[in-house]
């Protein structure tokens, strides 16, 4: 029987010593409970070290995977739209001020003040056309079906690209309006009349906004399975295919017309 250990492989009594214990460490893993001692078996291999090399792989392993997580661009777009939120909420709190200091009395002040609102409006579009490239690279398929800034807020709601993949299309449809489904879902439970919403972020796509109201919820639910494959295209492959955008244009093209 062999067994995966984190320091090698464990075969009829005997241990072959990994190469790489970092490695080793991360991809060790057996269906069933050893039936010995690892840090017996480990002791024959590293001595009175063993406890010591297990420590200073775990900590090797564990700093390695906390950078390659922080490191993620989903994280990076997820940040900035969140940022982006925030700056969204400072420049109209601003404006109001402005306003308000503009009926009292023009002056100097007034003035650099309205010049510092239009550089956070720059800084604002900066962040903007960061979020549309990295988008491109990150999630081309997602992008190219429902564009950068509802593809970087679907992002945002669901947390990573990982979970975005793993969300079925119903899931998808409804993201951004879960405030208005839980309140559906509750008046349903209570055996009163509720209006499910049939879309959330992605009603902001001209496809669906532009439909008649009667229209949307179609419209909704297959962009929402597209954007599902798409997301999973994105994740697991990268690769842009373009039939999945040109699928959704047809059939926006199919329910304008009757």
């Amino acid at each position: 029987m062999k067994y995966n250990l984190w320091f090698g492989i464990y075969k009829d009594g005997k241990v072959r010593k990994s190469e790489n214990l970092k490695k080793s460490f991360i991809t060790a893993h057996n269906p069933e409970p050893l039936p010995f001692s690892p840090a017996d078996a480990g002791r024959e291999v590293f001595g009175d070290d063993y406890y010591g090399i297990l420590r200073k792989t775990a900590i090797e392993v564990c700093r390695e995977l906390v950078e390659k997580e922080l490191r993620r661009e989903d994280r990076y777009v997820i940040a900035l739209v969140r940022t982006l939120d925030e700056l969204n909420s400072s420049i109209n709190l601003l404006m109001e001020k402005l306003r308000d200091l503009k009926e009292i009395r023009e002056s100097e002040v007034v003035e650099v003040f309205e010049q510092r609102i239009g550089e956070l409006e720059k800084f604002k579009a900066e962040i903007e056309k960061e979020i549309e490239e990295v988008m491109r690279k990150i999630a081309p398929n997602v992008s190219e079906i429902v564009g950068e800034k509802i593809g970087a807020r679907l992002l945002e709601k669901a947390g990573s690209l990982e979970r975005l993949a793993e969300f079925p299309a119903s899931t998808i449809q409804v993201i951004g309006a879960e405030k208005s489904l839980f309140k559906a879902l509750s008046r349903i439970r209570r055996g009163k009349k509720a209006k499910v919403p049939k879309h959330g972020v992605i009603f902001q796509h001209p496809f669906i906004r532009n439909l008649p109201k009667k229209k949307r919820g179609k419209m909704a639910r297959f962009i929402a399975n597209k954007i599902a494959i798409a997301a999973r295209i994105d994740y697991f492959k990268g690769e842009l295919d373009e039939k999945l955008s040109e699928e959704v244009r047809k059939k926006y093209e199919q329910l304008s017309r009757k």
